[in-house]
């Protein structure tokens, strides 16, 4: 890793097993992403379309910005024409085949005279391969399929302009400044009030999401570094404890990236989120041992430090069995979080035990601050057994009643806190101009091309009645362009003989010409994609399948596009609905193994203490149901990340107890570094629960509402001394 770079691996779906995962829709996904990641669209529209194109033009003028790279309109290439005219007598929309099929002679006559007295300069192609010009006909409906239309030097869609731009280099500059947005309002600036400018594409989420973050970050994360500090240096009056803590936790996090990197070979980005909570559990071993060497500042350190090593092994030993219990769920990315964190708590640990000695070389004095946090410990009361199971059952109670108001939300949309202006801009664009969705479209198999096509005629024509009735605005397909061979010969068997019959019934008004050409081969998927209309067709015609895209499906109507997977070789594709699902599976795969964990960690813990084991566990098991109660009664959804949250607590939790049982109650340097420990991990995550967006929100109220209750329960629960 440290020589070929880090491998971050960012598909949440590669955290499912590999066979239930699609990859043919991994594919097309992989592809609509990166299109869609360095694409902006801009929507203008004025009070007339005049208007709206002299907008445009000012726009375009005045947006400034080196990165954004403004695309040419669409245009009909006449080579790939010129390469589909010889294929004319297969490409028939279904009006045209039931209105060949019912009209009378005298009707086709009468159409075809028309066309005669048509310029030339009209007629695509000669007079006698196609009188009825049957084939200009099936590209404008081909052409319906995007409600965009080119005029002059503009893309126009129901007097609008939409502009299409694209960013050039990186795709995204995630340094928290506005580039895009700022750009784009200094454009508006310059024009009409009556002028409405909308501006979408995922740049700007990406962009509007790290200005966010940046602001965040900012004020949380560096305001509390710098109230940790300041804790650190008042209880410890010396810059070598924070800087020796901090070792201890960089080389865990190196080590567990190190250890994931070797096994798995890239780290997955939500092994990273759940990682960054290592810190507020390995640090509590560096803190430990400075607040034992500050209370026996006599004692030789690695003679102190052999005494600590049973309560700090018995720490990171209950902790890893913990993370253990995520590898048992057949899924790569709980495994990958057990990899990590074990290690990264081993190395953390590793680090106080074989550099500390040899690096803390000093004193560590004694503070009056410290001593007075210390001394608290001796005053705190500790509860019988029978205030303790009266407390328990309060507590049991009173999370009942919260845990009963939580519902779960796994909707992937829930949790992310775009600015609803620009939710809203990209909601109005993809309805006004009819984008693919990136997120739902339909994967086709079949055993060869003719049956792959086949199914894709039979899935399009139920999307047709479909879009009639608004599920849809319309849809894009290979089949479209590439009828089936069954579907190509019927096609050519009916115009030919309707051509064949209008060019007899016109005999004397044309001359001798010679008759038209006949191409005998049929048009193949292969051809299609040699010419230049291939290049927006490839992504849907993979090896082993082929791919149907549908514009602005409503979000309420789902349904009825799924249960076109009843039909042969079809499935229907909701990424949305499929990352939602690996949401849940983990959540319930995490909630579950939490109580297995609680077991295994009672079982080690009972190894060292024997009868007082459940002393050090109680504690972070009440403040877990309490800090669930409360995400019930402030009336918020249960996700993910809650459970994430209860995890890391009990890491943090169970190693409060354990050092305070290594203790006896008048050793006030146990209770100094639970206290610091606690204050270190609420500053640096629990005010993240300020935060707008919702899974960093959730994430900081359970560890916020569940260290500061395990921090105060768990003087209540320790035996007390004579």
């Amino acid at each position: 890793m440290w020589t070929g770079g880090l491998k971050v691996e960012t598909d949440l779906l590669s955290l499912l097993p590999s066979d239930e995962r699609d990859q043919a829709a991994d594919e097309v996904l992989r592809h609509l992403s990166d299109s869609a990641s360095r694409s902006v669209v801009v929507l203008i529209t004025g009070p007339t379309e005049a208007d709206s194109m002299d907008a445009a033009d000012r726009f375009a003028g005045a947006l400034k910005l080196d990165r954004l790279q403004r695309l040419a309109g669409p245009r009909a290439d006449v080579s790939a024409l010129d390469e589909l005219l010889p294929f004319r007598d297969r490409l028939l929309t279904s009006g045209q085949m039931n209105r060949l099929a019912d009209a009378a002679p005298e009707e086709l006559e009468q159409l075809a005279l028309m066309q005669l007295q048509q310029p030339m300069s009209q007629r695509l192609g000669e007079f006698r391969d196609d009188p009825l010009q049957l084939f200009p006909e099936f590209l404008r409906e081909r052409a319906q399929s995007t409600r965009v239309r080119p005029k002059g030097n503009h893309l126009v869609v129901d007097g609008s302009v939409l502009l299409r731009y694209q960013l050039t280099g990186a795709a995204f500059a995630l340094d928290g400044v506005a580039h895009l947005a700022t750009a784009i309002e200094l454009a508006k600036a310059g024009l009409p009030a009556n002028v409405k400018v909308l501006a979408a594409g995922v740049p700007l989420f990406a962009e509007a999401a790290a200005v966010q973050a940046n602001a965040e970050v900012s004020t949380v994360g560096f305001g509390s570094l710098a109230a940790i500090m300041l804790i650190m240096f008042f209880a410890f009056r010396s810059p070598r404890p924070l800087l020796l803590v901090v070792l201890s936790v960089g080389m865990g996090v190196a080590t567990g990236l190190s250890v994931c990197v070797l096994i798995f070979g890239k780290v997955h980005l939500m092994t990273l989120v759940f990682g960054a909570g290592l810190v507020g559990v390995a640090e509590d071993y560096g803190i430990h041992y400075f607040a034992s060497r500050q209370a026996q500042p006599a004692r030789d350190r690695r003679e102190l430090l052999r005494h600590l090593t049973p309560g700090l092994f018995m720490a990171m030993l209950t902790s890893v069995a913990g993370y253990v219990m995520l590898a048992i769920a057949p899924m790569p990315g709980l495994r990958q979080v057990a990899v990590f964190s074990s290690g990264g708590l081993a190395g953390a640990f590793l680090t106080v035990l074989a550099w500390f000695p040899y690096l803390d070389r000093g004193e560590v004095k004694s503070t009056r601050f410290a001593t007075a946090w210390a001394a608290t410990r001796s005053k705190w009361p500790s509860l019988s057994r029978k205030a303790l199971a009266i407390g328990v059952l309060v507590t049991t109670v009173v999370t009942f009643i919260g845990v009963s108001r939580l519902s779960a939300l796994d909707d992937i949309r829930a949790l992310q806190s775009s600015p609803p202006a620009l939710i809203d801009a990209q909601r109005i664009i993809a309805a006004t101009i009819g984008l693919p969705s990136p997120a739902q479209f339909f994967i086709v198999r079949g055993d060869d091309e003719a049956q792959r096509l086949e199914r894709e005629e039979a899935l399009t024509l139920k999307l047709q009645r479909l879009a009639k009735e608004g599920v849809l605005t319309g849809h894009e397909a290979v089949s479209s362009w590439v009828p089936s061979p069954a579907r190509q010969e019927a096609q050519r068997a009916l115009f030919t003989r309707t051509r064949d019959a209008v060019i007899s019934r016109l005999a004397d008004e044309l001359d001798d010409a010679p008759g038209p050409r006949v191409e005998s081969t049929l048009l193949t998927v292969d051809t299609l994609l040699a010419t230049s209309l291939g290049e927006a067709l490839r992504p849907l015609w993979l090896k082993d399948a082929s791919v149907v895209l549908v514009h602005a499906p409503k979000r309420d109507r789902l349904d009825e596009l799924g249960a076109l997977s009843s039909l042969p070789g079809v499935r229907f594709v909701d990424r949305t609905a499929d990352l939602s699902s690996v949401m849940r599976r983990w959540r319930v795969g995490m909630t579950e193994l939490l109580l297995a964990g609680y077991t295994v960690i009672f079982l080690a813990l009972f190894s060292r203490f024997r009868g007082r084991a459940w002393r050090a566990l109680l504690p972070t098991a009440v403040a877990s149901g309490l800090a669930l109660a409360t995400v019930g009664f402030l009336g918020e959804p249960l996700t993910l990340f809650h459970v994430l949250a209860l995890w890391l607590l009990l890491g943090m939790g169970v190693d409060y107890g354990i050092f305070l049982l290594e203790h006896s109650a008048d050793q006030g340097e146990a209770w100094l570094a639970v206290g610091l420990g606690a204050v270190s991990t609420l500053l640096s995550f629990g005010l993240l629960a300020v935060s707008t967006t919702p899974a960093i929100h959730a994430f900081g109220v359970t560890l916020g509402v569940g260290v500061t209750l395990v921090w105060l329960l768990s003087p209540l629960s320790q035996q007390k001394h004579p």
